[in-house]
């Protein structure tokens, strides 16, 4: 029998804890300041998780980081993922979110806030096209899918490879789309002193 080999895939981790807001942390998001942004709101601060009001929140962020970066990509326990800007997002009514994906980051992830009510889903799309070539297919799956998306569950997270292209359509639903947004980047001992590429960061 043949074998398909998935080689090199994006690994996008849809965590299976999913976090509750308490109420002190959901008074502090309900007076958080917001500025405008490209198609929708972000919040002012963007190390939001650094406020003490969302400590506890930070924390479980960490913890999914820490699993995606140690049970997937079996990094070794000397390089570390640490969270260096983190915002809200607030999408209103015909409000969206461009494509785009996140420079100066290793790994990026989204937390949903609010869920149900048909609101817009996020979108991962493909770089680079399977084949050069508009192709029709019998039916879509991770080998020949440009786009691949998954619909807002409150309190669920979502962790990406930062280069990962994504968006989100415009709401069309009289709900509030929140989402917490975060970047990481390395810390520890990168590279290889014999292959003179050694790095501490």
């Amino acid at each position: 029998m043949s074998s398909i080999i998935p080689l090199f895939p994006s690994a996008v981790m849809v965590c299976s804890a999913k976090y509750a807001l308490t109420a002190g942390e959901e008074e502090y998001i309900r007076k958080v300041e917001y500025a405008d942004n490209s198609g929708n709101l972000k919040s002012s601060s963007d190390r939001i998780l650094e406020r003490p009001e969302l400590s506890v929140l930070q924390a479980f962020v960490q913890r999914q980081i820490k699993s995606y970066t140690q049970n997937l990509l079996k990094l070794d326990s000397s390089i570390d993922l640490y969270i260096t800007q983190s915002w809200l997002n607030k999408a209103g009514k015909d409000q969206y979110h461009p494509l785009h994906n996140h420079p100066n980051s290793v790994l990026s992830g989204v937390l949903f806030l609010s869920g149900g009510g048909k609101l817009p889903p996020i979108r991962f799309h493909r770089f680079n096209p399977l084949f050069p070539l508009e192709l029709n297919f019998t039916e879509l799956n991770d080998f020949n899918a440009t786009c691949r998306w998954f619909e807002p569950v409150y309190g669920q997270l979502i962790l990406f490879p930062s280069s990962l292209l994504h968006d989100v359509t415009p709401n069309k639903t009289d709900s509030t789309r929140i989402t917490l947004s975060f970047n990481t980047f390395v810390r520890g001992e990168i590279g290889n002193a014999g292959a003179l590429t050694s790095l501490t960061i």
